[in-house]
């Protein structure tokens, strides 16, 4: 998951270690002199220890739950707060309120503070920002999730009903010509995408899965028997594109069906939610970046993703309800890219 996006882990945010630590209040303005969320009960409630984005635990009492969106300063941070257009470095952990559950660990990365870059609780929770300050916001699931249902979210225990606890630690304000390049890339339209992979088809290597393809392009991913699943990251080119190549930092646009080895079962698809997914390669688990960097629009591609190289890791899969060495299995169809230096 990334802040601009909460289907895909992404590298999101820096990591310092944490003591154990009660709410406080959040209630100043931001840059444009905006009141910032208010802090609430539930917010001030949070208490954590750990490393922002890779171990951090929530340590208070469970569970925490919030009408609406609540914001409260864990640590306060110093100097002037982001202005829009600087970037900020970001860390982030969240969690399920309902019993503390880490749902997702994202590591320090720089975030352009551009309001329609990012999602609603992500501008709502740097907005106020300072550099060193950590913040936990408290929302309902809606707030975080959208429309997405939860038994569509792949978190093992997560309901609609629930509170997501988001805790964000706020590194170094970049701005003026420094910041100008840090920026996103541009977006597409729908009409100026693929509709699904086309161009030359390849034979996957031996041992790989085998992949059938719907009239629409849809894929059926079929494991083979017999055949144990590897413990580092396999990539095969499945049909070749002759588009623009996609290089690193880029948006690219994607179809794709992932399945777990072991069951051979879906558990994430665009596909299934009928329509493509933008990212930026720099801002999804290993297993995609490493697929789609260096591949033309119109491919498609099958990446083999175990755990601990390019996956989620041991941790991860068993908060998604997976076991801890499962091994993940995309196809992706390459439908459109817009490169790092086009806004």
């Amino acid at each position: 998951m990334k802040i601009s996006s909460v289907l895909l882990p992404a590298a999101v945010a820096g990591a310092l270690l944490l003591t154990g630590c009660t709410g406080g209040g959040g209630t100043g303005k931001d840059a444009s002199g905006e009141a910032c969320v208010p802090a609430g009960e539930a917010s001030k409630s949070i208490a954590v220890k750990g490393a922002v984005g890779t171990d951090l635990e929530i340590t208070s009492k469970t569970p925490v739950k919030a009408k609406e969106m609540e914001r409260s300063v864990l640590e306060q941070g110093e100097g002037d707060v982001i202005e829009s257009g600087q970037s900020i470095a970001v860390s982030m952990a969240m969690f399920n309120g309902a019993d503390g559950t880490s749902l997702q660990q994202f590591p320090e990365s720089e975030v352009p503070f551009v309001k329609d870059q990012l999602m609603p609780w992500a501008y709502e929770g740097i907005r106020c920002a300072t550099a060193g300050e950590q913040v936990a916001l408290v929302a309902p699931y809606a707030d975080i999730f959208g429309e997405q249902k939860a038994e569509d979210s792949g978190v093992e225990g997560l309901t609609e009903k629930d509170s997501i606890v988001v805790v964000m630690e706020f590194g170094k304000i970049t701005d003026g010509a420094d910041a100008a390049g840090a920026g996103e890339p541009g977006t597409l339209e729908a009409d100026k995408l693929l509709k699904k992979a086309e161009g030359k088809a390849q034979k996957a290597p031996e041992g790989f899965p085998t992949v059938k393809l719907a009239e629409n392009g849809e894929p059926t991913i079929t494991i083979p028997e017999g055949v144990e699943a590897p413990t580092e990251l396999k990539i095969a080119t499945l049909i070749e594109g002759d588009g623009e190549e996609v290089k690193a930092g880029d948006r690219v646009y994607v179809n794709y069906r992932g399945v777990i080895w072991r069951t051979g079962e879906e558990f994430d698809s665009s596909w299934s939610r009928g329509e493509p997914i933008d990212f930026t390669t720099d801002g999804v688990i290993g297993g995609f970046s490493e697929a789609l960097v260096g591949q033309k629009v119109g491919s498609q591609v099958i990446s083999v993703v175990p755990a601990e190289d390019g996956g989620y890791g041991a941790a991860g899969l068993e908060q998604r309800g997976f076991e801890a060495d499962d091994v993940m299995v995309f196809v992706l169809d390459i439908l459109g890219t817009v490169h790092a230096d086009a806004k």
